[in-house]
């Protein structure tokens, strides 16, 4: 912090509920007196993120002081827990939570996070007349305390489907939290449950987006990650929970989707590894579980009417927000060498090559958390893989609908390109 709390600054203490963030907004406009309408609305905007936070992740009371000094204004959001650091997460434009503490960074002037035994302080400042000067954030991520830590090696960690489930379970916690909070509905999990694992999936999360961030580009990669020793039973209870909170999003009870079976086999591997190497096992690589056999029964299909996929003149087939074919066309039908009977109910994974599968697992999965796509509505080059094994170069054009009890329903155009065309195309963008 550049500047020292005054004894005389505004503070007001907030319960750990979900109007404190409204109730922080109301006090810094009554605290601000003579500060600029830009200034407040900024200040009130960050402060809301902070003590969102606070209340997500902490639990606890919460101390909000603000004041105005010399032209700039100072913020300092106080909680009781001081193992629960704020963690900046390195998130894709797609994905739909995650960018507070980045909004906080390019908004203030300064921002950081001090500890004392009693908890912590995340802080911020604007300087609304000091527009080249900025310190930038000071926040804190420290690792095991030396003797303290494992090294827990991931072998084969395929990016994107990593980054999907980091994403799911994500919006798992934080859609459970609120509810638990809300005190209206139960969802298998209680406050202290999420408490307790949520401290190790953010670090599990901010050191595999730390080691992710040394190489881009690449799609598989072998991580090394400092993890507190004596933690493996958090990470199985980590599991746990997750497993608790998707079947109660299968069973409608949130908004977020379950995950796909591919993301719930990554994530149990992942948490399993860490558990087992904490425990002096050694580190087992990651070969891939896809789903290929899971047909859905009659009575858990989407209600669709499979109408407008036989109309179109164009290969087609539908699918659910499960990744399960709901209809396909005679034109599909002649394309790929299945009968559609043999389809039906069975994950659209059975049509797309093996090298190609965790990256629509992964695509689908930010579609479900976001309901954004970069391929929807777009024409696209892929391969679809023909019931001999072989494959099929095809335009893939995806259209949005829904079906009769709500769900989203995906149909996917898949229009033969020519050989030779097809084959440069993906060559190309393969290189």
């Amino acid at each position: 912090m550049t500047d020292a709390t005054p004894a005389t600054a505004p503070s007001r203490r907030l319960p750990p509920v979900a109007r404190s963030a409204r109730d922080a907004r109301r006090f810094l406009e009554e605290s601000l007196p003579g500060v600029d309408g830009d200034t407040v609305y900024i200040a009130q905007l960050l402060t809301s993120e902070l003590v969102t936070n606070a209340v997500l992740h902490a639990g606890t009371e919460i101390e909000l002081r603000v004041w105005a000094m010399g032209g700039r204004v100072h913020v300092r959001v106080l909680d009781e827990v001081a193992t629960r650091l704020p963690i900046p997460h390195e998130q894709a434009a797609e994905a739909g939570t995650g960018r507070g503490l980045h909004m906080v960074e390019h908004l203030s002037a300064a921002c950081g996070v001090e500890v004392s035994p009693g908890g912590k302080t995340v802080w911020f400042e604007l300087w609304p007349s000091e527009t080249d000067l900025k310190p930038g954030a000071t926040w804190t991520v420290p690792g095991p305390a030396a003797g303290q830590g494992v090294t827990v090696t991931l072998v084969d960690v395929p990016v994107g489907l990593s980054l999907a489930a980091q994403r799911h379970r994500a919006a798992l916690l934080r859609e459970a939290r609120l509810i638990v909070m809300s005190g209206r509905s139960t969802v298998g999990v209680r406050t202290s449950d999420i408490r307790d694992v949520a401290g190790l999936n953010d670090m599990l999360d901010s050191a595999l987006s730390r080691a992710m961030s040394r190489d881009p580009t690449a799609s598989t990669l072998s991580l090394k990650v400092d993890m507190p020793r004596g933690c493996g039973p958090v990470a199985l209870r980590l599991s746990e929970v997750i497993d608790v909170l998707n079947g109660a999003a299968r069973s409608g009870q949130l908004l977020t989707r379950p995950s796909l079976p591919e993301v719930r086999s990554f994530r149990m591997w992942m948490l399993s590894e860490v558990a087992n190497q904490l425990d002096g096992r050694p580190p087992s690589r990651w070969v891939g579980q896809h789903s290929l056999t899971h047909r859905a029964a009659p009575e858990d299909r989407t209600e669709y009417d499979p109408a407008d996929v036989h109309a179109r003149a164009v290969p087609a087939v539908a699918a659910d927000d499960d990744n399960s074919i709901l209809a396909v066309n005679e034109a599909a039908v002649a394309l790929l060498g299945w009968k559609p009977e043999d389809l039906i109910g069975e994950r659209v994974t059975v049509i797309i090559p093996p090298e190609w599968r965790e990256r629509h697992v992964a695509g689908f999965t930010n579609f479900l958390l976001t309901g954004e796509a970069t391929i929807i509505g777009k024409s696209t080059l892929v391969p679809a893989l023909h019931r001999d094994g072989t494959t099929v170069d095809v335009f893939l054009k995806i259209d949005v609908e829904q079906s009769r009890n709500g769900r989203t329903v995906l149909v996917a155009e898949l229009e033969p390109a020519a050989s030779d065309t097809g084959l440069a195309e993906l060559a190309e963008r393969a290189s």
